[in-house]
């Protein structure tokens, strides 16, 4: 007996290998995934016994709990008197938009989805260390309330600064509350600083936090990964920059320091990026944090919606996995379908789906400059290698590729034409797309446009230009590794 128990153990072994292969197969092809994702995972768990199906499992599928789906759904429903209010009062009917704008208002048909406001002034900060100090200096002189949103809190450099005004402000009566995402913001969870911070009585909360039990029954990279600061519910900051100071953020990476982009926004948009704000904090605040909820939400409600600040128009659109799924998706390609002479886009993470890869592709043969920009160095070896792979196919089609060689550029934004313009949290790839909850903002003026391109053109001044004649003699263990990762990027 003894003498075949090997053999015994490798039969049952691959039984219950091709069992987990027939089960997880079957659930991959009810769940109707895109071709290339389901095919990946198939792949995975049919040559990676055990392991691949662990990952998938672990990973797989997004999952979020019941009762922050039905939290979710109560704030929206809780505040869309006040979404009403706000449209009713500043939403532009479509001849005073630009053509594509009409476009991407129809697909923000959703709850709590609002269309492109009137009334706002908007300000670009192509500089963290500015930006940081115009947070504290608008924190200093709040009269109500503080609200923030990162994804990463890192307490060092000029992130002290904003911790004590942040303080200052509780000190005199102000009501301050950060929201941080657990994994992004682990360490500072944790630390010292923070609780300096409550000690003080600034209300610290976790967004989709990661305990045990999380981890053994969710997937645990589903993460917030929104960008959001408002004050006393008229002045807004959303776009790129996680607080951290890049002088001594992530230093030791060799990626350089962190290159972002935010913009200030005062007008209706700052109370849309509130509410987005808000209803996040609803959902996931507990203990001592949810027993503000209920004030937090009321405090939107009862406060006057302030009058005109500008002539801007801009539109908030949050996304994530609780909403419609692939809404900054769909809209960032008909953004591409409906480009007609000029598109710069820049991201540190592309690896678009065939959709959105057509959709760029397209608008280079109609004859639209097309320009992307990545950076040179990021700190995630399998997306460096997976990006690469895609610049085959965008340099046969005409588009100009640009590596950034001024440290990790990690701006998200693309300009169209003469007066759109996107920027926000939001990376061109899946993670963001159907994953992470994330913030975009749409800006309508040939002005602000103007200003964007000219930070995109800065990024472009310090980057290398591939050329399609070298890029197509790169090595060829260089084209293995590009092309092996490129059959993972649905999962990446």
């Amino acid at each position: 007996m003894l003498e075949h128990l090997p053999s015994i153990l490798t039969t049952l072994l691959l039984v219950l290998h091709w069992g987990i292969i027939l089960g997880l197969g079957l659930r991959v092809s009810l769940k109707r995934r895109p071709t290339g994702s389901a095919l990946a995972w198939l792949f995975l768990i049919t040559t990676v016994p055990f392991v691949g199906a662990v990952i998938y499992l672990f990973v797989g599928e997004v999952w979020l709990p019941s009762r922050r789906i039905r939290r979710a759904r109560e704030g929206r429903e809780y505040l869309r008197d006040v979404a009403m209010g706000i449209e009713d009062r500043w939403e532009l009917s479509d001849d005073k938009l630009p053509d594509i704008a009409r476009h991407l208002n129809a697909q923000t048909n959703l709850p709590m989805g609002i269309s492109a406001l009137g009334g706002n002034s908007v300000e670009l900060y192509d500089q963290c260390a500015k930006c940081i100090r115009a947070i504290v200096h608008d924190i200093d002189n709040a009269r109500e309330s503080v609200s923030m949103l990162f994804y990463i809190w890192h307490s060092q450099g000029l992130v002290r600064e904003v911790e004590d005004a942040l303080i200052r402000a509780v000190e005199r009566g102000v009501r301050c509350r950060v929201l941080l995402d657990s994994a992004g913001s682990r360490r500072f969870l944790a630390s010292p600083q923070a609780r300096r911070l409550r000690d003080v009585g600034v209300e610290l909360a976790e967004a989709l936090s990661v305990g045990r039990l999380r981890i053994q029954l969710k997937r645990i990279d589903i993460r917030n990964h929104r960008k959001i600061v408002v004050i006393d519910h008229r002045i807004g900051f959303t776009g790129s920059m996680n607080m951290a100071d890049p002088a001594y953020f992530n230093v030791g990476k060799g990626v350089g320091q962190w290159i972002d982009v935010m913009a200030r926004v005062e007008g209706p948009a700052a109370r849309v990026l509130e509410m987005t704000l808000a209803l996040d904090w609803a959902t996931e605040a507990d203990g001592a944090a949810k027993s503000g909820t209920e004030e937090f939400l009321n405090s939107i409600r009862d406060s006057t919606i302030q009058g005109s600040c500008g002539d801007i128009a801009t539109q908030i659109v949050p996304s994530g996995p609780d909403q419609q799924g692939h809404l900054i998706h769909e809209m960032l390609i008909t953004l591409m379908y409906n480009a007609r002479k000029r598109m710069v886009m820049t991201t540190p993470y592309f690896i678009p789906d065939e959709a959105m890869l057509q959709a760029i592709r397209g608008a280079a043969h109609r004859g639209v400059r097309v320009t992307l920009v990545v950076p040179e160095r990021i700190d995630s070896v399998l997306v460096r290698h997976a990006s690469k792979a895609y610049f085959e196919d965008l340099l046969e089609a005409g588009v100009e590729v640009y590596q950034y060689r001024g440290g990790l550029l990690h701006s998200k934004t693309v300009s169209v034409d003469d007066d759109v313009v996107m920027l926000g949290s939001v990376n061109m790839d899946k993670r963001s797309f159907t994953i992470n909850f994330e913030i975009s903002m749409f800006v309508y003026h040939a002005a602000f446009l103007k200003d964007m391109r000219a930070l995109q053109d800065s990024y472009i001044r310090d980057s290398i230009r591939i050329e399609p004649a070298a890029w197509s003699r790169r090595r060829v263990h260089e084209r293995i590794i590009q092309n092996a990762i490129q059959l993972f990027s649905p999962l990446l």
